[in-house]
């Protein structure tokens, strides 16, 4: 899990994404960006001016520029002063806004680069916390195939060798979109969100036993691809034996999940045998999620339809 981000890192990322220019000497550029997540703690990677609730990056906009030319030169030192007592590592200014000569000065010395943006404060803002909230993000690696399934981010795993990229090669020819094969990078990028992608290495590569490693954007175009998704279904593919047969949920009342990065995310098991069409079926399996999510659950409907007819079978035995 990455816990920070050097300023210089940050820059060298986001520079021309967030329109950025130094104002101040390149000062300051081995400083940590963090993000809180201790209980009690209340400051965010990324936040407009607040010496109350400081942040690591801190966005100047149209109004906290207009309330800081507003005081007297020594009010505005020690504002600064008490701003520079929080995790402050690094000043942003948005479009049409600018700080003082002598504040710009002050932070130079205390370590402190200011930046000067072309986006207004809003955009500025919102840019800057997206892409910070993936750069900080919990995340961890984990095997298998991740594929978008109408919609649906879909999650493959198994042992080696049970057939996780054939399927998910049938399922491209299907229509849909690969995300990663064989290694997915998974990011808690918000308390109820998970987000998959492939590591840039295996960006837009597949391996497929006998034919070897198959170049998915040159063999169906870029709409085979998805860049990422967010994570809602697992499905466990386990080789069917004589031996398990009868372990497999035959209603699927019962919801299963399994836990990464601390989120439960609902899981399927699918038995893999010759004659079955595991893509038609992860199909089915996505469209039920997508139901399920909705309010609908077919078991449950169908147990209810089976009570319904239990009960009218025994009111025209009581009638008898």
């Amino acid at each position: 899990m990455k816990q920070s981000l050097e300023i210089e890192e940050f820059i060298a990322l986001y520079q021309t994404r967030l329109s950025l220019s130094f104002l101040t000497d390149k000062v300051g550029l081995q400083r940590e960006i963090s993000l809180s997540r201790l209980a009690g703690d209340t400051f965010l990677a990324v936040d407009y001016f607040n010496v109350i609730r400081t942040s690591s990056v801190v966005i100047v906009g149209f109004q906290e520029a207009r309330f800081i030319h507003s005081m007297t030169s020594e009010q505005q030192t020690l504002l600064f002063k008490t701003l520079f007592q929080g995790p402050v590592c690094i000043i942003i200014i948005s479009e049409g806004n600018s700080l003082p000569e002598s504040i710009l000065q002050l932070c130079q010395a205390h370590s402190i680069s200011i930046l000067q943006s072309e986006l207004n404060d809003s955009d500025l803002l919102d840019n800057t916390r997206y892409l910070l909230s993936s750069a900080l993000a919990e995340n961890c690696d984990e095997h298998g195939v991740y594929i978008e399934v109408y919609s649906v981010g879909v999650f493959l795993t198994g042992q080696s060798g049970v057939g996780k990229s054939e399927l998910a090669l049938a399922l491209i020819a299907r229509g849909h979109r690969l995300i990663s094969d064989d290694i997915t990078r998974f990011a808690r990028i918000d308390p109820d969100i998970i987000d998959g992608r492939s590591p840039d290495l295996l960006t837009d590569f597949m391996e497929v036993r006998g034919l070897g490693i198959l170049n998915i954007r040159a063999m169906f175009g870029a709409n085979a691809l998805k860049k990422n998704k967010t994570l809602r279904l697992i499905v466990k593919m386990i080789q069917l034996t004589h031996d398990n047969s009868n372990q497999f949920d035959r209603i699927g009342k019962t919801v299963n999940t399994r836990q990464i990065l601390g989120l439960e995310i609902p899981e399927v098991t699918l038995p893999v045998a010759p004659g079955r069409n595991l893509a038609v079926i992860v199909e089915a399996a996505a469209r039920n999620h997508l139901l399920n999510m909705n309010g609908y659950n077919s078991a449950e409907d169908f147990i209810e339809r089976q009570r319904r007819a239990i009960e009218s079978t025994h009111s025209r035995g009581n009638l008898l």
